[in-house]
């Protein structure tokens, strides 16, 4: 596999030319958090009121479910200058989706929920997304399907990975989100967060009373309570691990509300692992309701805190410190629960920097560590045992000149950081991959001070030797 990640790319194909060594400084201001963005719109989809969405950040996701709204003549308008993102589903008045809007991005499948509850009837084709995932389909969804049945709703998966839905009539019911997880005691697995997404919107469109007991407790979650709530759905708090939701419909939905949302998680993640490793001064990093963003990754920091990493945290914003000693080591799982698992890579090549050997394992997803033999060819040791990424340092990124290929999103963002930290010129296949989770990380970082050069591949076939396929005379 790492043979075939080594030919060179086509010629043609688009590139990241990355020349490491400049060292960063200054402050950088972080997105809305992507994942909320998402949850937020599906709220917004099964209500018949306008909701403004502050601090929303100009990615894929913004862009496709802006036109999927449009395609079902629902309103969407971003205004780029404020940073606004407004979405009305009062007009929606399409069962179905055009495939290839479903395609492009995976929050796609959260409308499900508005679609059915809107028509009694939905067609969604196969979602889009990174690949990261099990099965020859990449990330499931079998687990949305299954909640949506407990509701009433007859689902149907096709071969391709179309969607067929119908309900006669929804009906609510009591669900245990820990059916939904891998690991019962470590309330953790790749389908945990979405089915809770897809309960919560399902209960509140629904007439009676649903309960969902264990639900995921991240802010893509909780946020999405507050909507639902603010938009006009009866939820509960019944205690800290029971959710009651009293569904009196989607025309109970009907209240306008404005949304901000907190800065990208994984954004203030990949700044801090950027300040560290690649900044000569204390690296700020600010966007509205940052300590929102700090108390959700409290597992995150407490980690960093144990590898000696420094970072300070005000009330407006977060600086991270240059490294300036060996880190230490550790072991941790990433679980939905806990740290992340978009964090982890970029803790992996932290890891790198630390005197002797981290673990890494990995809760959520199988097949989460494309990216560990690309920081391998940057000189970084790694090895992968099945669910565990080991990080054998201290082993900086060294070796330049190397052409590396991302596999998904966070694959991409950790490379470029890796890349930046050797001195040379490497470059980066399937950068694409940046445009799903950051404005513009690139940018960003140039402004920072950071050498970094849009290309294309060259074409390095070889050519024929001169008269070649010439008669002669």
């Amino acid at each position: 596999m790492q043979d075939r990640w080594r030919e060179p790319a086509p010629p043609g194909e688009p590139l990241l030319e990355i020349h490491g060594g400049n060292r960063l400084s200054g402050a950088v201001r972080t997105s809305g958090f992507k994942h909320s963005l998402v949850t937020t719109v599906a709220a917004a989809a099964t209500a018949s009121a306008p909701v403004p969405i502050e601090n929303c950040p100009d990615i894929v996701e913004t862009a496709v479910l802006g036109e999927i709204f449009r395609a079902a003549g629902a309103h969407a308008h971003y205004d780029g200058a404020d940073e606004t993102f407004t979405v009305d589903a009062s007009a929606w008045d399409r069962a179905d989706v055009p495939a290839d809007l479903v395609g492009r991005i995976h929050g796609s499948l959260y409308l499900l929920p508005a679609l059915v509850s809107r028509n009694g009837v939905a067609r969604l084709s196969a979602s889009g997304g990174c690949p990261i995932g099990e099965g020859p389909r990449g990330r499931p969804v079998e687990h949305l399907l299954d909640v949506m049945g407990r509701f009433g709703v007859t689902t149907r998966l096709t071969a391709d990975g179309s969607v067929d839905l119908t309900a006669q009539r929804l009906t609510p019911c009591t669900i245990d989100m820990l059916d939904y997880t891998r690991n019962k005691a470590l309330m953790s697995g790749p389908c945990y967060s979405g089915a809770v997404k897809t309960a919560l919107l399902m209960g509140a469109v629904t007439h009676g009373t649903t309960t969902l007991q264990h639900p995921y407790l991240k802010p893509d979650v909780t946020d999405m309570v507050t909507v639902l709530r603010d938009l006009g759905a009866d939820i509960e708090f019944a205690g800290p691990e029971t959710w009651v939701i009293h569904g009196r419909g989607p025309e109970s939905l009907h209240r306008p509300v404005d949304v901000t949302l907190i800065p990208d998680l994984i954004e203030v993640v990949t700044w801090i692992c950027a300040g560290v490793l690649l900044a000569d001064e204390p690296l700020r990093i600010t966007g509205p309701g940052i300590d929102r963003a700090v108390h959700a990754l409290a597992p995150e920091f407490d980690l960093l805190d144990r590898m000696g990493v420094r970072v300070d945290v005000g009330a407006d914003e977060v600086t991270a410190h240059p490294l300036t000693k060996p880190l230490r080591p550790v072991e941790f799982t990433a679980m939905s629960r806990g740290v992340f698992s978009d964090s982890q890579p970029f803790l992996a090549l932290l890891g790198a920097y630390a005197e002797g050997p981290t673990y890494i394992r990995e809760a959520v997803w199988e097949h989460r560590f494309g990216f560990a033999p690309e920081l391998e060819a940057l000189g970084i040791r790694t090895a992968v045992d099945d669910t565990v990424l080991r990080v054998d340092g201290p082993c900086p990124p060294h070796r330049p000149g190397t052409d590396l290929r991302a596999t998904d999103l966070r694959a991409a963002a950790v490379l470029l950081l890796a890349a930046l930290a050797v001195p040379g010129r490497t470059t980066l296949r399937n950068h694409h991959h940046l445009a799903r989770g950051y404005r513009d990380l690139v940018e960003d970082l140039v402004k920072l001070g950071a050498d970094i050069r849009h290309t294309t591949a060259p074409d390095v076939r070889p050519k024929p030797p001169a008269g070649a396929g010439v008669d002669p005379a």
